[in-house]
């Protein structure tokens, strides 16, 4: 029987803007969140940005994705969370991080309205 993994923790967030704002105004925003995270941006562009975090101690680093995605009614900021914690277990350590994530980002972006997460609403947006 070959030996299979399980996929990757992943938990997705989008959230949109109540008044219009520029990618990087948006991505500015996120700074909060950022350092409530202790995450550490290894990589940004004015709609982009990746971070390293760590979450489940020394032995589980997880990624952050904050991507602007231009839609036909306005932007929105996706936050990607990512490690290599199973999902076939829930990723409780992920997943804890990523509510931390939800918290962090309602009192830090208060003018951006949640519009999907992937733990509530399905793996990905319709």
């Amino acid at each position: 029987m070959p030996y299979l993994l399980s996929p990757m923790a992943r938990f997705l967030l989008m959230l949109k803007p109540q008044a219009p704002v520029t990618s990087v105004e948006l991505l500015d925003q996120l700074q909060p969140v950022l350092e409530g995270l202790e995450a550490e941006v290894d990589h940004r562009t004015p709609a982009h940005l990746s971070a390293l975090l760590r979450g489940g101690g020394e032995t589980q680093r997880l990624q952050l994705f904050a991507d602007v995605q231009a839609k036909l009614d306005g932007p929105v900021l996706e936050l990607v969370l990512m490690s290599r914690e199973a999902m076939g277990q829930g990723a409780p350590q992920t997943r804890a991080v990523f509510e931390r994530m939800l918290d962090l980002a309602a009192s830090a972006m208060p003018q951006l309205d949640l519009v999907f997460r992937s733990d509530r609403d399905g793996a990905l947006p319709a």
